[in-house]
Formats: structure tokens, sequence, C-alpha cells
């Protein structure tokens, strides 16, 4: 039995010495990784039993890694995975002294990422030659900030095209229809709602256009408004001064019971508009606040409060916390603040959170749009933010994103 050892700076360098020095029957007894890079212990005239009884080691039947499998490592990244995991296999059950298990491990974990990530470039690269309208489709998208998943959902709603001039219309127009809205009768019917959301977000300021526009065919003695925010310094001076604009009066409750009592006193007011604090989603709190306000939801009609220029993340993690207590929908804010429109759009659609109003400004009442009416606005307002921040899109990250799943129908 011939046995030799052999070091370089990567396993694919080492194993390909080892395929031109001792042929398709050479066979790999250990790797682990040193100073100078990999190393290597591989055979020739293998005899697994002399080798086992050296090492003290009992037969069983494990898998061997011949020579002829690792070359195939080193002409096809795609085979090194299950090759991977047979050698971390066989190291857990068959410890060799100097070698760490750990080591090992996180040995494989990076190669096994790096091919991935290598895997998906072949992959994304073949995809956008065989399907090129649709990657130019992708494309688009992720550069409106849409994230991969609702990205997906868009393009597969699509009808077949090989039109170049719907690169843009289509899916634009598809997007504009996968959003979730409301309708809303506040303005006309009114009644009472309570805007609930992280700290500014512009509640206070939305709450002040909502009451402005129901003036406008109301009278100012119908409209109430109700500061339920006792963290925020001079939040009940802020809501009163746009309260003095219109004429309506503001109460205060700075607990659950006194904002019970209060919406009790008020029921005899067309509209009731609750400006509530702000907390974030992860303040260890919420949840009992939520808990107490929900007790009012037979009479409160509750709108989460998104800021448009939120991260995505961020905006899923406050759906999800928020919806704690029964949402009526949401008020997306600040869309002249994002860069991007396509995070908070991906939110709505992945959670299936309707949107009632738009907000674009500090205008009042002007800046407050019907979102069931201006869908298409919206996401025209996506294309101009996105001609304004000239965002890039790296085609590596494109690979990893989009080759899972993006081209599996095409």
């Amino acid at each position: 039995m011939k046995i030799k050892r052999y070091l370089d700076k990567d396993m694919r360098h080492v194993l390909r010495r080892v395929r031109e020095d001792q042929g398709p029957d050479a066979v790999i007894l250990s790797n682990r990784r040193v100073e100078d890079g990999i190393e290597v212990i591989a055979a020739l005239d293998y005899d697994e039993a002399l080798v086992r009884h050296a090492i003290g080691v009992k037969p069983e039947s494990d898998a061997e890694i011949s020579s002829d499998a690792l070359a195939e490592i080193a002409e096809d990244d795609a085979a090194i995975e299950p090759v991977a995991e047979v050698v971390s296999a066989d190291l857990t059950r068959h410890p060799v002294e100097e070698l760490s298990l750990k080591q090992m491990q996180g040995e494989l974990s990076s190669m096994r990422g790096l091919l991935e990530t290598q895997l998906s470039g072949l992959i994304w690269k073949d995809a956008t030659r065989r399907f090129p309208l649709r990657a130019q489709i992708l494309r688009n998208l992720a550069r409106l900030g849409l994230a991969p998943d609702i990205a997906n959902i868009i393009v597969d709603r699509l009808e077949p095209t090989g039109d170049i001039k719907n690169l843009w219309s289509a899916p634009l127009t598809t997007l504009a229809q996968t959003l979730p809205v409301v309708e809303n009768d506040l303005l006309t019917t009114g009644g009472t709602v309570a805007l609930i959301g992280p700290t500014g977000v512009g509640k206070t300021t939305t709450i002040a256009k909502i009451a402005s526009r129901f003036a406008m065919n109301n009278w100012a003695d119908d409209i109430a408004l109700v500061s339920a925010d006792s963290y925020r310094i001079g939040a009940k001076e802020h809501l009163r001064a746009f309260a003095n604009i219109i004429g309506a009066k503001v109460y205060a409750a700075s607990n659950f019971d006194e904002l019970s009592e209060t919406l009790v006193r008020l029921k005899d007011k067309k509209l009731v508009l609750i400006d509530t604090e702000g907390r974030s989603q992860r303040d260890r709190d919420l949840s009992s606040r939520l808990a107490a306000y929900g007790r009012n939801a037979d009479r409160v009609r509750f709108y989460l409060t998104l800021s448009a220029a939120t991260q995505e993340a961020a905006l899923d993690e406050t759906v999800r916390e928020f919806s704690r207590v029964p949402l009526e929908g949401c008020i997306v804010t600040k869309i002249d603040e994002a860069a991007q429109l396509g995070c908070v759009m991906s939110a709505l659609i992945r959670n299936d959170l309707p949107a009632a109003w738009f907000s674009d400004g500090q205008r009042i009442p002007e800046d407050l749009h019907g979102a069931a009416r201006k869908k298409l606005w919206l996401v025209n307002q996506a294309v101009e933010c996105m001609e304004a921040s000239h965002p890039r899109v790296d085609e590596r990250t494109m690979a990893e994103d989009y080759t899972k799943q993006s081209f599996a129908n095409a």
C-alpha cells in the first residue's frame, strides 16, 4: 500500500494533484486544514482492514471516497456537496488524532457555502441566456426594491410574452393589481379609529390630515381627537395645535381606564381619532399594551401606521408584532422620503395587509390619498424613486436570490 501526503492552498488543487499522481484507484484517508492550506492523506493499493486495524477502528460499512469521485469534484463544483457529506459522516464516526472535528465541519460548511454561491452563479448565467426577458423583468423589479419572493409572484402571474415592450408595463400593472388595499368610508361616515405603530412614523400628522379632510364636509364639533400618548413630551400639545386649526377638541387619556371612559363620553361624536404612543416592535411591554388596547376592539378600528422609508425586515417584524390587535388595515406614510418603495410593497403583499391610505408629504390635508384608487400611483412613485436613487443590481446577488425558484417553471 502506497500512502502519500499532499499539501496545497485549497481542496480543489489538492484533489487534482491526487488524481494526477495516483490515478483513479487512489482513496482519500483523511484531510484537514493546516497553516499552509489543506492537507490530504491519499493511498494507493488501499487495504481497508489493515488501515482500520492500525488506527484501532472496528470494521463498518463506511463509504470510501475514491479518486474518481474526487476528480469529479475537481471538474464539477456541484459534486462537492454530496462528497463533503460523506467525508463529514466518516470523520464523525472515526475521529483521527490531530484532526479537529469542529474545524473540519467549519471547513465543510465554508466549502458548501462557496460552492452554493458558485453554482447559483452558473445557474443564473444559464437561465439569463435561455430566458432573457424573464431575467430582465426580475432585474427591473429588484431595482424597485421588491423582495425576491414577491418578484417571483409577480412574474409568475404574467402572461407569456416575447415582446420586449412589456418588460416594464406588464409587470408594473400586475404589481399594482397584487397590492392589497381596502375601501374606506371613514371620511364620509366617520367612526372611532386608533392609529398604532412605531415611534416617528407620522401617526399624529396623519390624524391631523384625516381630521382636516373630514372637517371639510362636517362640523368641527363632530370631531374629537384623543391623545393616548403619555410618553412623548409635547404629544398632546402637538395634537392640540392641529386641532385648533379646524376647531376640534382634544381629550387626554393617560391610561387605558381613562381611554375607555373617554370613549364612552365621546360616543355621540361622528369621528373620534385616537393618537397612541409610539412603540418599537421589540418593546418588551408592547404585548401587554396591545392587549389593553384590544379590550376596546368592539368600538375601535385599528390602523397600523408604517413608514415607507423603513427596511423590509423591520416592516415584516412590525406587522407581525402589531397584528396582536385586529387590524382594519394600514396607512403608509413618508412615501416621499423613501429611496425604494419595493420594501413596503413587499411587506404588504407578503403579510396580506391592506392599505387604507397613502401619505407622501407634510401638507394637511392634501398629502393623504385613499389607497384603493391609488395603487398604480404608488407603483409609479416607486419607479420615480428608482430613477432618482439609481440603485445598483449586482448579478451575484441576483444569482443567490433568484436561481432557486425563479426559473423552475419558466
